[in-house]
């Protein structure tokens, strides 16, 4: 598996692109998950194994939400919201975190959703659709 990865679903194509999200997490098993499950319901996905890396991909591309791990080697998901507040290009792409490790109130870290592991996906494909819908067959 190359990483960063972009999968595009197999829906039917439409004249609006698909939302993009890009998945931040140091766990191989945890961004493969978060990549199946919003592929296979029509986003466009792109991984990354660290915020360093996501950094680097925000350089070239704004996806329309991110989703996170907080703690991570090197740079934590913390530092990363945190860089991303101070950059006016970066601060409006909504951010969602996954972690196992975080029980505050979302606003604690300017985030649309704190959401626990282990996962609940149909909880992650609520917040997801909220924040980044995709358009209706």
């Amino acid at each position: 598996m190359t990483t960063p990865q972009t999968a595009q679903a197999t829906a039917a194509p439409s004249a609006r692109r698909a939302p993009s999200i890009l998945v931040v997490d140091d766990s191989e098993e945890m961004r493969q998950l978060l990549e199946d499950v919003l592929a296979e319901r029509g986003y466009r996905v792109t991984t990354a194994p660290s915020a360093t890396r996501a950094l680097e991909l925000l350089a070239s591309e704004r996806p329309d939400l991110i989703v996170t791990d907080l703690l991570m080697p090197g740079m934590s998901g913390f530092s990363l919201r945190s860089l991303m507040l101070r950059r006016p290009e970066l601060s409006t792409i909504p951010v969602v975190v996954v972690s196992a490790y975080w029980r505050r109130p979302s606003e604690t870290l300017d985030v649309v959703e704190v959401l626990g592991k282990p996962l609940n996906v149909d909880r992650l494909l609520e917040v997801v659709q909220r924040v980044a819908p995709l358009q209706a067959s």
